[in-house]
C-alpha cells in the first residue's frame, strides 16, 4: 500500500464483518473511511473437544500440522498441548504471523495463499506423512481430500466452531438503514451470516470485498457480485482491493 498518498476512502462508510476488527479497521481508518464493526460470527469451543485432545496428545505421530485460519490456531493452542514436532503449514500470512507470535517455526505458506495453493504446495513436499488438521466445524472437505489425494495421511478434529452473532447483524442492518457505501468479508461463514436475514437484495447495492477465493465464491454463491479481492490473502492487499475497487467503481 502506497502510504505516501492517505485518505483514498474518505467519506466513506465500510462495514468490517470481522469478529476482532482491529488491525482491518486501522488499515481502513488511516485511509479515512468510517468503519462500522459488525461482528457476524462469534467463535465458540468445540461442543467435543475429545477427538482434538487426543490428536495433540499423540503430536509426535505427525509430519505436518497445517492451520487455514487464525481461529484454528489460537483455538488448538488453548488446549493447552505442545505442538513441537510437525512441520507448520499455514495457508496465509495472516494466519502464519498468529502462528510465530505463539512460538511456532512455520516451515510453509502457499504461494498461492488460499486452500487449493496450499494443497498445491504439499504436494511439492517430499514424503507422505501423517497431517494434523484442525478445522471449524463448518469447514468444507476441500483440503483434507486434496490431501488424501496427493497421500497424506489426515486427521481432521474440530477445533471451533461458528455462531451467528445476532448483535452484529443488528448492527449491519442499522447502518445500512443509514446508508454503506461497502462491506468486506474475511471468511465464507460471515458471507451467509450476513445473507441468511437480510436476504440477497439487503446486499446488493454495496461494493463487496472479499479476502480470498474461497470467500469470493461464497459472495458469488448468493447472486452477488465481488467489487474486489485481496491478492494476497492479507488484511494490508484487502485494503488494497477497497482502494482500487473504489477508484474504479
Amino acid at each position: 500500500m502506497d502510504q505516501k498518498t492517505p485518505g483514498r476512502l474518505a467519506g466513506l462508510r465500510i462495514a468490517v464483518t470481522r469478529e476482532e476488527p482491529g488491525e482491518l479497521a486501522g488499515l481502513l481508518g488511516a485511509e479515512r473511511a468510517e468503519v462500522i464493526h459488525c461482528s457476524l460470527i462469534r467463535i465458540v469451543g468445540p461442543i467435543d473437544a475429545t477427538e482434538l485432545d487426543t490428536c495433540l496428545d499423540h503430536i509426535g505421530d505427525y509430519a505436518w500440522i497445517t492451520f487455514t485460519s487464525s481461529n484454528a490456531l489460537r483455538m488448538t493452542i488453548q488446549r493447552g498441548r505442545a505442538l513441537d514436532g510437525p512441520s507448520v503449514a499455514c495457508v496465509g500470512e495472516s494466519t502464519a504471523a498468529t502462528a510465530r507470535e505463539a512460538g511456532l517455526q512455520v516451515a510453509l505458506i502457499p504461494e498461492r495463499r488460499h486452500v487449493k495453493g496450499l494443497i498445491e504446495a504439499m504436494a511439492a513436499q517430499s514424503g507422505r506423512g501423517r497431517v494434523l488438521y484442525p478445522r471449524s466445524d463448518i469447514a468444507p472437505g476441500t483440503l483434507k481430500e486434496g490431501l488424501q489425494a496427493l497421500g497424506y495421511q489426515v486427521d481432521d478434529p474440530v477445533a471451533y466452531g461458528n455462531e451467528p452473532d445476532m448483535d452484529g447483524v443488528e448492527t449491519l442492518g442499522k447502518a445500512l438503514e443509514q446508508g454503506l457505501d461497502a462491506i468486506v468479508f474475511a471468511s465464507p461463514s460471515a458471507v451467509r451470516a450476513a445473507i441468511a436475514p437480510l436476504g440477497h437484495a439487503g446486499l446488493s447495492g454495496l461494493q463487496i470485498y472479499s479476502i480470498g477465493p474461497t470467500t469470493s465464491a461464497a459472495i458469488r454463491e448468493n447472486g452477488l457480485q465481488v467489487a474486489g479481492e485481496a491478492a494476497g490473502h492479507t488484511l494490508s492487499s484487502l485494503v488494497d482491493a477497497v482502494i482500487e475497487g473504489q477508484r474504479n467503481g
